[in-house]
């Protein structure tokens, strides 16, 4: 199998690093993407990691060998449209023009509040969040890299149920990720049957991304959010693993019946049409 996972920090770190590790230590490939070339060390510590896992003594015996998967990883800056091409290169080039799954763990995460927003935290937001996973998406089905029963998941956001100051338009563009997913999901089993495509909405997660706001802000979020969470009392932030798991989940062959939803990770702490 081969993933192609994009994110604003590649598949290096955070939730995209632990979907791209969940997905290779089931036999995946990975054709991951990170930011800029500066995040190529980070991608380089990722693709050993991985290695590591194929050479432990535990590894299934179907799964050993240096060449029981493929890592590679393209600088794909998701505010710039070209930036698509190097990707569908690579899939050429290295994949065989093959897709079986394809994650979009992608985000552009400007917070300008109401009346203070710039120019380019709206076409960056545009941009990357929506008009890019068009692009994509669009090229893919064009050039049928899709095999049949592909699976796609995007990842979305417990803030566009529940927003706060300075998100409306991440909301909206992640609002709109989510209809495309829906409409993904009635169309992309025409062309490639028994595939399907589902959102993945993620709440509060300890990731390099929230960690990079400040300290003050992350407390203020802890203290409105994980009292929501149902699963563990008293509530606790979620961990990068635990959406790599519903992603896994989702692109697995289990969750075949499962399309055109928007799937709740977040420990029960927002519901999903529906109020918490």
């Amino acid at each position: 199998m081969n993933i192609n996972l994009t994110s604003p920090s590649g598949a290096t770190k955070g939730i995209g690093r632990a979907i791209a590790l969940n997905l290779a230590s089931r036999g995946c490939s990975i054709l991951g993407t990170y930011s800029s070339p500066g995040s190529a060390h980070n991608f380089e510590v990722l693709s050993h990691t991985i290695g590591d896992l194929y050479r432990a003594p535990n590894t299934p015996q179907h799964l050993q060998g240096a060449d029981s998967t493929k890592i590679k990883g393209v600088v794909a800056d998701i505010t710039s449209l070209p930036s698509v091409g190097q990707i569908l290169l690579t899939l050429e080039k290295e994949f065989d023009n093959k897709l079986d799954i394809l994650v979009l763990n992608a985000g552009f995460n400007a917070r300008p509040k109401l009346g203070s927003a710039s120019e380019a935290d709206i076409t960056n937001s545009l941009t990357a969040n929506l008009h890019w996973p068009i692009v994509l998406m669009e090229n893919i089905v064009r050039q049928s890299l899709f095999n049949p029963s592909s699976r796609v998941v995007v990842l979305s956001s417990d803030r566009v149920r529940d927003p706060s100051p300075g998100s409306s338009i991440f909301n909206a563009t992640k609002t709109g990720l989510e209809s495309l997913a829906r409409s993904w999901a009635i169309e992309l089993p025409l062309s490639f049957p028994g595939t399907t495509v589902n959102a993945v909405s993620v709440g509060l997660t300890d990731t390099p991304g929230l960690r990079a706001f400040p300290a003050a802000a992350v407390e203020a979020l802890k203290a409105q959010r994980l009292k929501k969470v149902k699963v563990v009392e008293g509530g606790r932030m979620g961990f990068a693993e635990d959406v790599a798991d519903v992603v896994g989940w989702l692109v697995s062959e289990k969750a075949r019946w499962v399309s055109g939803s928007v799937v709740a990770a977040n420990g029960g702490a927002e519901w999903v049409g529906g109020s918490s």
